[in-house]
């Protein structure tokens, strides 16, 4: 498993898409950090909570393509079959997929967050009372989707269907739970991942910060549970 693992990360670097996905991640970053800096009080510490929001929401799009490109590429390769003869598993395969995927996206923020930081330095970098609040409910926010997109990736194999679902389902999905909402008189659209932190981003504490971590923890297990199951239901290509 371990080999897998390391193959599938080795995968992730030596594809060009991931380096393409990396510099629109460095060219974007900056800029929005710039542009949303400008409509901040001149007072305010602007580095941080910069790289908290785009780690969270910014980068997304970005993400759900190289998550969707990269989980369907030894579908697009035909190397599928191969490592399925050498004795993996598909639990395995989407498994070390999850892994290797993380790690690259984890380097698309980290470089990101690295630049922002080396670019808006002169701005100050400090600490602000429930920041850290922000950055955990971000980081598993963004680890969330990565599970999501990668399940509906894993599933569809095909690169352009990918990208379109990564990219379309999850505005889709609080649409149609607005819809359930508004019919039945219920609110289970606030449970949506989109929804979760809104409590906390008006008021950041480790109070507002337990229920969208435990929903956030709850959909990561769902998301990959579906994963596993549905792809040892359907044949490897």
């Amino acid at each position: 498993m371990s080999r897998l693992i390391k193959l599938q990360i080795r995968n992730v670097f030596y594809n060009k898409m991931f380096y393409v996905c990396l510099g629109l991640t460095l060219l974007m970053s900056p800029i929005l950090t710039f542009i949303i800096s400008l409509n901040m009080p001149s007072t305010t510490i602007k580095v941080f909570p910069e790289i908290i929001s785009f780690m969270a929401v910014d980068s997304g799009l970005i993400s759900a393509i190289f998550i969707a490109l990269f989980f369907c590429f030894d579908f697009s390769e035909g190397t599928t079959k191969n490592i399925i003869a050498r004795g993996y598993t598909r639990t395995q395969l989407l498994i070390s997929k999850y892994v290797a995927s993380f790690v690259g996206v984890a380097a698309m923020h980290l470089a990101s967050c690295l630049l922002i930081f080396i670019l808006f330095i002169n701005n100050g970098l400090g600490y602000e009372d429930g920041m850290i609040y922000s950055l955990i409910n971000s980081i598993l926010y963004a680890i969330t989707y990565l599970f999501f997109y990668g399940t509906m990736s894993f599933l569809l194999e095909k690169n352009g269907s990918a990208i379109v679902a990564c990219i379309f389902v999850p505005s889709i999905i609080p649409a149609v739970l607005g819809l359930i909402d508004t019919y039945f008189k219920i609110n289970i659209a606030k449970f949506w991942i989109d929804n979760l932190s809104n409590k906390l981003i008006e008021k950041p504490s480790l109070a507002n910060l337990g229920l969208p971590v435990t929903f956030y923890i709850i959909y990561i297990i769902a998301f990959i549970a579906a994963g596993i199951y549905l792809s040892k239901r359907k044949e490897i290509k």
